[in-house]
């Protein structure tokens, strides 16, 4: 079980407190501990529980209403939502809505394989892995109502990889690879990058997304990078376009004056 002190920060993480308390109730709706329908506990209750701010719990209820899990209700209070009812539609805000809200529904057949850092040197570039190192190649599949709409290919450095526990599929089910990376190997996410395209669907990835050959795909390609400059994870995401689309909301960091009079 987490753990938060009253100065607002959980025991030896540096990751926000609002964002811990936001992933613990995303764990909790997921697990079923908060099943659908369900009221969230109130501010008052979770001020006790986590032992932080009015605002910082605030933000994290926040966190999972921009991402589509639960829903305010005037008057009556928080309640959890069917994310199966919601449509593959996101509004990035800020990073750890990238990571959080990239893709839902459930995840089928995880896999990992660990490969020569030679066998994809255009991604071992990107990770910086030394030569004689080992790349890790992790695969799912993402299913929703209507079936299978997403086939991930991420890759991070073996000896990441090396760190994990032997339940990294189960975990993946309640959170993202990123921060299990970040949970494991003592580093953490700064900024990321991310570039759309299209692509045409090969055999493999026809057979997955249930599409005929030569379809044209959403093709995501993110890159996660540590404050250190360093990229910590490489992603590439395809999509069938017809069950999946994003919407990236942008927001002035401070009110800008017009110039003259």
């Amino acid at each position: 079980m987490d753990r938060f002190h009253g100065n607002g920060a959980a025991t030896r993480d540096p990751t926000p407190a609002y964002y811990r308390i936001s992933q613990t109730l995303r764990r909790r709706i997921a697990g079923g501990s908060y099943p659908v329908g369900a009221q969230l506990p109130t501010e008052d209750l979770l001020l006790r529980e986590f032992g932080v701010s009015r605002h910082t719990i605030r933000a994290a209820v926040q966190q999972l209403v921009s991402q589509g899990l639960v829903r305010r209700q005037a008057g009556k209070g928080t309640f959890v939502l069917d994310p199966e009812a919601e449509s593959q539609h996101w509004v990035a805000q800020s990073l750890e809505d990238m990571v959080d809200r990239g893709f839902r529904g459930r995840m089928e057949d995880p896999t990992l394989d660990l490969l020569p850092a030679g066998s994809h040197p255009e991604i071992a570039a990107k990770l910086q892995l030394a030569p004689g190192s080992r790349l890790a190649q992790f695969g799912w599949l993402r299913v929703g109502e209507p079936g299978p709409y997403a086939y991930a290919r991420i890759y991070i450095a073996g000896a990441f990889a090396e760190r994990f526990p032997e339940d990294w599929a189960a975990q993946l089910h309640s959170n993202r690879l990123l921060h299990l990376v970040e949970r494991y190997c003592g580093v953490q996410a700064y900024r990321a990058r991310q570039v759309s395209s299209a692509e045409a669907a090969d055999a493999d990835l026809a057979r997955r997304l249930q599409v005929p050959v030569g379809t044209a795909l959403l093709r995501l390609e993110r890159t996660y990078f540590a404050r250190s400059g360093g990229a910590l994870e490489y992603a590439c995401i395809h999509g069938r376009p017809d069950r999946y689309q994003q919407t990236v909301e942008l927001f002035r960091a401070a009110p800008r004056m017009p110039d003259g009079d």
